[in-house]
């Protein structure tokens, strides 16, 4: 065997949803399994993951399943991916921590195979040899994966940025990586999310000023909203109400879980005293406090919303609070924030955004951290991956304009659902597959069929028509007028008379069929439906969908 395939089935040309299937000769791992957060609701739906089934053809030859990280974007499919193939699971000590609690919510814990690794770990999968390399980012315990296979090494950035400086940790591990690259490196599938942004990214300790200042200057209560995984920030805030003689009070089930995880396996670094339970936080003094909140993107459910509209366990945002956002807009959710600053002004409250004060800094890699990543590892092939596709395209374009020895050549743009043949000579897409998303219902966490969102939108779109038919047994002829009624139907007018129109046409519709087809019930309803269909759209063109009843009397 002289290829590697390398097939994402999610991530590539959007945010989230990162997952990739890598292969070699009969065996194939997994890196990833994150959900997404489609940008347009789809019609009821809020969580999307990849379509799994995908990987049925593979059954045989999945070995393994790897986790770069504890993000949801990475980790939050990853019940339903092992519900499926129970595969053994990498991942750090906090990666793994994250991904308990997930499967022992779906009670799955007991079920699957968890290896902890650490940094500078390898393990040997099949034909594949996998050194975990320290990288970091807004998570801790993250990691860089160096793939080494018969023909050549992958390196897997995962999410990163070269951080010289990190709250929590130590810096990226460019020395490993630099291993690999004067070893000689195949590929590098590397992170595209801040490829449109000039410079390095800043440090985490870069927004530690800003916190110092808002402490200092704000008199009443101040409530910082920031995601929940963010432990570098959540350092910040603990170590900065320290200094200024505040407690820490921890609002929302994410939050809460993830600084239990940390502080219990020593990442976090919570002094003695420094918390406050709720009801001890309403008995302190406004300048006393400092709530740290989830609903930094608008979440409805989130502690953050609940408190801007007065639904959070009899406590809500009062005029004179400060309320810190310290977190980016992920791309679809400007909506949501909107409202939630509506809502936070209403109750007149102060509001500080990254666009006011350096209070957050990104997570992923710049221009000039992308350069450093390249150069360090020297790859034959770059693969952009891990953001939308105009992300990916600049990738490309500055490591061509920027770094030398790099061209359309050797720097190969792919989608999700493409299949990447890697030899020692070439990279190529060779096939495309068809990839479709798997929709969650976050309520109860079941699967919505594909075709159920199909039909929600064709009912969003173009309304509902149901056609009733009554037929004599005796007779089988039509018993009565059809009943047809209209819901969300755009261009029908109830006082036109198109109503009574489209039930004489169904009539006659009736009176034209054969016998044969109008005994044949099945026959009998599509030929209505279509008909009734072809009608509507002629007369006012819109495409309901249409549910026909036969009753027999």
């Amino acid at each position: 065997m002289s290829k590697i395939e390398i097939i994402p089935l999610g991530g590539i040309g959007e945010f989230g949803m990162n997952c990739m299937g890598i292969r070699y000769g009969d065996e194939m791992i997994v890196v990833d399994a994150g959900m997404g957060f489609p940008e347009e609701t789809p019609f009821g739906v809020d969580i999307s993951i990849p379509n799994f089934d995908f990987l049925e053809e593979y059954r045989d030859d999945l070995t393994a399943l790897i986790l770069t990280h504890g993000h949801e974007d990475h980790i939050g499919a990853l019940s339903y991916i092992l519900k499926k193939f129970n595969l053994p699971v990498y991942g750090s000590r906090f990666t793994l921590a994250l991904a308990e609690k997930r499967l022992e919510e779906n009670r799955m814990l007991n079920d699957v195979l968890l290896h902890r690794v650490a940094a500078n770990d390898i393990i040997t999968v099949g034909s594949f040899k996998i050194e975990f390399i320290h990288a970091s980012h807004s998570l801790v315990e993250c990691f860089s994966l160096a793939i080494t296979t018969p023909i050549g090494t992958i390196i897997h950035t995962g999410d990163y940025k070269i951080d010289d400086t990190p709250v929590i940790g130590k810096p990226y591990d460019l020395q490993t990586l630099g291993k690999y690259g004067d070893a000689g490196v195949l590929a590098l599938l590397g992170d595209s999310t801040n490829a449109t942004v000039p410079g390095r990214t800043p440090s985490e300790q870069a927004v530690i000023p800003a916190f110092e200042e808002i402490f200092e200057e704000t008199p009443g209560r101040l409530f910082v909203a920031t995601f929940s995984s963010s432990l570098h920030r959540l350092q910040i805030v603990f170590d900065v109400a320290h200094k200024f003689g505040r407690k820490v009070c921890v609002l929302g089930r994410s939050m809460q879980k993830n600084v239990e995880i940390a502080e219990e396996q020593g990442l976090l670094k919570i002094s003695h005293g420094a918390m406050a339970a709720l009801g001890e936080a309403r008995a302190l003094d406004d300048d006393e406090i400092v709530y740290l909140v989830t609903g930094s993107q608008g979440e409805t459910r989130a502690a953050l919303m609940n408190l801007a509209t007065g639904t959070y366990k009899g406590m809500e945002i009062e005029k004179g609070d400060t309320v810190v956002l310290s977190a980016r807009i992920i791309p679809g959710n400007e909506k949501s924030i909107s409202r939630l600053i509506g809502n936070l002004y209403k109750r007149g409250a102060n509001i500080i955004e990254e666009k006011r004060r350096l209070i957050h800094v990104s997570g992923h890699a710049s221009q000039e951290d992308i350069k450093i990543m390249v150069e360090t590892a020297r790859p034959k092939f770059l693969v952009p991956i891990h953001g939308e596709y105009r992300m990916l395209f600049r990738h490309k374009e500055y490591v061509k304009n920027h770094v030398p020895g790099y061209s359309d050549e050797n720097i190969i743009l792919i989608e999700n659902g493409d299949m990447l043949e890697i030899d020692e000579n070439s990279a190529r897409v060779v096939e495309k597959f068809e990839m479709y998303k798997t929709f969650i219902d976050e309520e109860s966490s079941d699967v919505v069929d594909y075709e159920v969102v199909r039909e929600r939108k064709k009912l969003a779109y173009g309304g509902a028509v149901s056609l009733v038919v009554t037929m004599s047994k005796q007779t089988g002829k039509i018993s009565g007028e059809p009943q047809i009624s209209f819901q969300g139907v755009a261009g029908m007018n109830p006082v036109n008379g198109f109503a009574g129109d489209a039930r004489e046409s169904v009539v006659d519709a009736i009176a034209s069929m054969k016998k044969e087809h109008v005994a044949d019930r099945t026959m009998f309803k599509e030929n209505l439906r279509i008909h009734l269909k072809r009608f509507i759209q002629k007369e006012i063109g819109t495409k309901p969908v249409i549910v026909t009843t036969i009753v027999e009397v």
